[in-house]
């Protein structure tokens, strides 16, 4: 079965749009660098509805075994240590599909 993985996040008031959107932008770039990821997509909220959660991610994997690769990837690992402390929340939710 496959995997979806689904990012969530709320940024801090003080990061700018330009590094918010950078963050999509490299996130999307790990499935150039992650073989295990099969499609990558991000983006902004555009209604009301997500209780200040703006920006999020989904990353679909073949199956479960791979989202501990995934998750333990030198260029994941690299991802999160660059913009975790920008986050104020972030909510993370893995299902099979």
């Amino acid at each position: 079965m496959k995997v979806i993985h689904i990012v969530i996040v709320k940024f801090k008031p003080s990061v700018s749009d330009e590094i918010k959107k950078q963050t999509l932008v490299d996130v999307v770039a790990l499935k150039n660098k992650i073989p295990e990821i099969q499609i990558a997509t991000a983006g902004k909220t555009f209604t009301d509805r997500s209780q200040g959660y703006e920006w999020g991610w989904v990353v679909e994997l073949e199956k479960k075994e791979d989202l501990p690769i995934y998750t333990q990837h030198k260029a994941h690992q690299e991802f999160v240590q660059k913009y975790k402390p920008l986050f104020e929340d972030l909510i993370a939710l893995d299902y099979e599909v």
